[in-house]
């Protein structure tokens, strides 16, 4: 197998993400605050209704990746999966953020529940057998964590494009809205804009890279699809101590995402008092940071190991993200309405989201490392299965992290549909010591679990020539 990746191939495949990060961001910033302070919904409710979606994905990711990894058709065995996304993932995404008026608060949650759900398995058909790809696509210990940095560099292309759509066209203040975030009626059209990007996005990826299925790997011999047997393959993938280690990783530090990504707007309204056009400056600031973060990780991961430059960053992450809330509360960041203080906050945004989308990217290289060690120990290659780890991390920002943020949101008493500068100062403090501390415990924690992965990049130059060894060749063609 070619270890380069044209870059044709590399883009398309990393534009599919534009789906991903579209998803993310209307998920995380916006539909708990929709739901929650437009709609009132209760916070607990809104946000058990996103994780029952969450627990739904447990069961239906390596369920779709071990049927994508068995797939035969003349499409391969990821592309008819990508293909048929598309349409309910737009349909879906597009129901969730138009709610027939008059539902009252159970009829609510049911609507969000019910298209949350359905949102998350159209994802899960397009997101896993497209992840799936990159073991296949190259088995380039470097190469994979480049393929990745696309994925990240477009995902967040897509979530920062979604943000300003938001702010500066549907939730701009009006004559009747001062805060355009408050208005109801606006979500109608941001979700419908939203339903239409995912579509393309993953119509993009599927059509762009149609032409690499001659050379990616067959499935394995074939056998019909049963649960028992998922059952039985899925039992060496969850014995496998690396891969269990960088899943739990992978939550938590998806989760302190999500939980950031949903008390951000709350922060950035009501504890540092910013305006819509000043928060669309901030989501401008955070491309800088992606493309930062699509540059320096994988020379980063060459000079010190995935591990160690893993450690490294969530270190820094547990120390330097709340920096500035302790800040604030100890009285040493300028006034809110101070021209500096949004600077301010937009050198940290850039730092912080830097390392955060660095962490994934070489959490996502990782996994994609340990579908090797696992073919060598069992024979079999479950790049859909193992891939499954990344995208079920990848929702429980919007699951798991949005779950606890409304929560934490009841458990402060923080009031709903108030307008800026009208909450009580010692529900704004209540609101940055939840925040503070519970992203440090968030990371502290993803830090633990990287710390117990095993493989290293001689390990892993060891499997591959083992495994070239059993297979009895020297290579395995190139990408066109």
């Amino acid at each position: 197998m070619a270890a380069q990746v044209p870059y044709s191939t590399k883009f398309f495949y990393g534009f599919g993400s534009v789906a991903e990060g579209t998803k993310n961001t209307a998920f995380n910033v916006f539909l708990l605050f929709y739901y929650n302070n437009v709609l009132g919904l209760p916070g607990t409710l809104s946000g058990v209704a996103i994780f029952l979606a969450l627990c739904f994905d447990a069961v239906t990711d390596p369920l779709i990746g071990a049927l994508s990894d068995d797939t035969r058709s003349r499409w391969g065995r990821r592309h008819p999966w990508m293909y048929a996304a598309a349409l309910p993932m737009g349909a879906c995404f597009w129901l969730l953020f138009n709610p027939p008026e008059g539902l009252g608060e159970t009829g609510l949650f049911a609507w969000l529940t019910v298209f949350a759900i359905g949102v998350r398995v159209s994802m899960t058909l397009y997101a896993i057998p497209s992840g799936a790809m990159v073991p296949e696509l190259t088995d380039d210990y470097d190469e994979r964590t480049t393929l990745f940095s696309w994925r990240f560099l477009f995902g967040w292309i897509g979530g920062l494009t979604a943000s300003l759509i938001g702010y500066l066209l549907f939730f701009a203040p009006s004559e009747t809205f001062a805060d355009g975030r408050l208005d109801a009626s606006a979500y109608a059209g941001f979700g419908t804009t939203c339903a239409v990007i995912v579509m393309v996005a993953i119509l993009i990826c599927a059509g762009g890279t149609h032409r690499v299925i001659p050379t990616l790997k067959p499935p394995p011999a074939a056998e019909p699809f049963t649960f028992r047997r998922f059952i039985d393959e899925l039992r060496p993938v969850l014995h496998n101590r690396s891969y269990v280690m960088l899943l739990l990783a992978a939550i938590f530090s998806s989760v302190a995402g999500g939980f950031s990504d949903v008390v951000g707007l709350y922060m950035n309204t009501y504890f540092w008092e910013f305006t819509t056009a000043q928060i669309a400056t901030l989501v401008w600031g955070l491309g800088g940071a992606i493309v930062i973060a699509f540059a320096v990780t994988r020379p980063i991961t060459e000079k010190f190991e995935k591990k160690r430059a893993c450690l490294g960053m969530a270190t820094f992450a547990i120390l330097f993200g709340p920096l500035t809330i302790f800040l604030r509360l100890l009285g040493l960041m300028p006034p809110n309405g101070d021209p500096l203080l949004l600077y301010l906050i937009l050198v940290h945004s850039m730092i912080l989201v830097a390392t955060v989308v660095a962490i994934g990217i070489t959490v996502a290289s990782m996994i994609a490392d340990i579908v090797d060690e696992n073919e060598l120990a069992t024979g079999k290659r479950q790049e859909g299965v193992f891939t499954s780890a990344i995208a079920f991390a990848a929702k429980a920002t919007s699951g798991i992290g949005t779950l606890c943020a409304g929560i934490a949101l009841d458990l402060i008493a923080f009031p709903r549909g108030a307008e800026l500068g009208t909450v009580s100062q010692s529900k704004v403090t209540a609101l940055g010591l939840v925040v503070g501390p519970g992203l440090m415990i968030f990371y502290l924690v993803t830090l633990v679990f990287v710390s117990r992965y095993r493989i290293t990049r001689a390990g892993h130059e060891r499997t591959l020539a083992e495994l070239e060894r059993r297979r009895g060749v020297a290579g395995e063609g190139t990408l066109p």
